[in-house]
């Protein structure tokens, strides 16, 4: 007979006529009915007498150790199967006669009561498969052994293994009756017995807990024992050198028929170094966060600081300007304002770009006119136009309600935004701006589009657009300026306000933006006062002559503890104003008013600066505001070089009814004035 590449004729009983094995009727019984046993749990089962010659066998051990398919064992030795085994190589490489008398030690020798565990030898077939024999029993001299194939488990088991040493994990067995941990078998039989693992079964966990973790750990498994959840936990203890680690552990109870939690099985990953990583990008997250608020506070002082002397700048030369009527001194004028006015902007839109990483800008949604803002926007770039040579159109449609709920601050924000680049980048061409409305998916919305002819953009530039610091290409900055912060900014804004915005451009036809806003009616009960006070409003206001600003008998009181902001206003309205005194902090502002109330020669409007020594403008405005004087309703316009206070609805909260930013200009101041006293006439109307 061949078994794999050997013959092996002694194993076949025709060649050992002498080997002829009694067994009773009784004891073939026995060996068949262990046989079935073993076969219930995947194994095969042979029996030898005490001269380890085979005389009983399962047909499919024949298979499992891969001999040739009609291979009789009855009577053959297992000393002479190992043998053909060792020298096809099933043990490995080493001495055939070795393994022999390996095999006959290991199993010719009585099972001691002692023993808890079988013996048991893997080896290899041929085509690759584990097997491993045990021995299990002995009776009445004969010994039975199993044989089975391990190969699947083996694989799952050095899996485990693998698994278990690249994450730096184990796991243990904790017993409730004996109050121990201990390994199990899978770890014991690889040899597995880390630093972790050793001592959670040689020491209390008392003992390698860290006190300060201990009875927190403590108290977790009590209360996961009485309500037979898994628990888990992260603790200190030493290692092998005595060296503080953290450890993580699951703790799964096994649970009995009756209810009753056996065991629990501990599954522990040594976590120090992630912990570690954590706590070092915790540390670098808030040493970030300091360095950002570090950042965002020195911009906005650097933001007032700027205003601050461009106030003077701007202000200066806008007064030069308006009262030095030399044609050759008026356009290098306008050069130093246009200049001072794009520092101004490159910072603040480095302070708003810093606002919104990090989600501090609030919105401050209201009842508001979308025509209104758009028809502002066109105004403004109006005079720009036209000096560069640019046709730009503004078309509203009568689609657009008189009124929604939006911030109209921002909405006007990213509009400038827009139409500043259609200016920017198409020199002597058409700039188009329609507002709109469009109906999608049942939801009518706000359009704004912006067209131009400029010079557009490819699919990479389209690409970058609203990446922040970012431009078209590198000489975008060199030939037009700017930070790279615009669209970044203006994407940012209208997806806050619940928008979007859209674009479509190719190189040398132009761009074309849009931003669409969902519309939020405004559901007060228009036409109710339509027909109340408003319509009586407009009746009077219909009748009456329209206000005139009459600037020269004006009496303006300027609150500012900087003599340069002082010399900016005289410079501006001295020649159109009657009277401007100066105050140089909110203390002296309330004397200035006591006094002009005494003699009968009250002030007609305050320019109040926010930020001054003493009395700031905001506590003098509530003293203001909150007294019993006559100058009480006197109007404030706030003049600020504070970004937060430039926006009109945050000082008139505070009780001021305007907000000019610095560096102003003349026509800023007279249109403020305009506005209060425009306000203050509709008011007295409607009383």
């Amino acid at each position: 007979m061949l078994i794999g590449a050997f013959e092996l004729t002694s194993i076949t009983p025709d060649t050992n006529p002498n080997l002829n094995i009694p067994l009773s009727s009784l004891q073939s019984l026995q060996f068949e009915w262990m046989s079935r046993l073993s076969r219930l749990s995947g194994m095969a089962t042979l029996v030898v007498d005490s001269s380890l010659n085979i005389v009983f066998y399962d047909k499919s051990i024949v298979e499992t150790l891969e001999l040739h398919k009609e291979t009789n064992l009855t009577g053959a030795s297992i000393l002479s199967i190992a043998e053909l085994m060792a020298e096809r190589g099933d043990f490995g490489p080493g001495d055939t006669a070795t393994f022999i008398e390996l095999v006959k030690t290991k199993f010719t020798k009585a099972v001691s009561p002692m023993e808890t565990e079988p013996r048991s030898m893997d080896f290899l077939t041929p085509s690759g498969r584990r097997v491993q024999f045990r021995q299990d029993l002995e009776m009445d001299g004969y010994f039975m052994l199993s044989c089975r194939d391990v190969t699947q488990s083996f694989i799952e088991k050095q899996a485990l293994n693998v698994a278990l040493d690249s994450t730096n994990s184990g796991y243990t067995i904790f017993n409730l009756e004996t109050q121990k941990f201990g390994f199990n078998e899978s770890l014991k039989t690889r040899g597995r017995v880390d630093s972790i693992g050793d001592q959670f079964v040689n020491q209390s966990m008392g003992d390698i807990v860290h006190p300060d973790d201990y009875k927190k750990m403590k108290s977790t498994w009590l209360t996961a024992y009485r309500t037979k959840e898994p628990w888990s936990g992260t603790f200190r203890m030493m290692n092998a050198s005595a060296e503080n680690i953290w450890v993580k552990t699951q703790a799964t109870p096994q649970i009995s028929e009756s209810g009753k939690i056996t065991d629990y099985i501990f599954f522990y990953t040594e976590v120090t170094s992630q912990l570690r990583i954590q706590d070092d990008l915790r540390k670098a997250i808030e040493h970030s966060e300091k360095a950002l608020s570090a950042k965002n506070a020195f911009l906005g002082r650097l933001s007032h600081e700027i205003r601050t002397p461009m106030n003077a700048v701007v202000g200066i030369a806008d007064a030069l300007i308006h009262h030095n009527g030399d044609p050759e001194i008026s356009p290098k004028l306008e050069l130093i304002q246009s200049s001072a006015e794009k520092i101004v902007r490159i910072v603040d839109e480095s302070l708003e770009h810093t606002k919104l990483a990090e989600a501090k800008i609030q919105l401050a949604p209201e009842a508001s006119s979308p025509r209104d803002s758009v028809e502002s926007v066109c105004a403004l770039w109006e005079q720009k136009a036209v000096e560069t040579g640019i046709d730009l159109r503004c078309r509203i449609d009568e689609s657009v309600p008189k009124t929604i709920i939006f911030d109209s601050h921002r909405y006007e924000q990213c509009l400038n935004n827009l139409v500043s680049n259609a200016v920017k980048f198409s020199p002597a061409g058409k700039i188009q701006i329609l507002l709109t409305t469009l109906e999608k998916s049942g939801k009518n919305n706000l359009v704004v589009v912006v067209k131009d002819t400029g010079i557009g953009m490819n699919e990479v530039q389209l690409s970058n657009l609203f990446e922040a610091y970012t431009q078209a290409d590198g000489s975008i900055s060199g030939r037009f300026g700017g930070t790279g912060l615009g669209m970044s900014i203006t994407k940012q804004v209208i997806e806050l306000m619940g928008g979007r915005i859209s674009v479509k451009s190719a190189l040398g036809t132009g761009t074309i933006m849009a931003l669409t806003l969902p519309i939020q009616a405004d559901r007060r009960e228009d036409d109710r006062r339509r027909e109340t006070s408003s319509s009586l409003v407009e009746k009077m206001l219909e009748d009456a002559a329209p206000l005139e600003s009459d600037y020269e008998r004006l009496n303006i009181l300027v609150v500012d503890d900087n003599a340069t902001n002082h010399m900016v206003v005289t410079s501006l309205l001295g020649s159109m104003v009657k009277n401007i005194e100066v105050a140089e902090n909110g203390v002296e502002a309330i004397a200035a008013l006591d006094k002009a109330e005494s003699e009968n020669a009250q002030f007609d409007v305050i320019l109040m600066d926010i930020h001054m020594p003493v009395m700031d403008g905001i506590e003098a405005t509530l003293a203001i505001r909150g007294g019993q004087k006559s100058y009480t309703d006197i109007p404030i316009i706030a003049l600020t070089a504070d970004p937060q206070y430039q926006q009109r609805r945050l000082c008139k909260n505070i009780g001021m009814d305007d907000a000019l930013a610095k560096p102003v200009k003349l026509i800023d101041v007279l249109g403020a004035l305009d506005r209060v006293f425009s306000q203050q006439t509709t008011s007295e109307l409607a009383a």
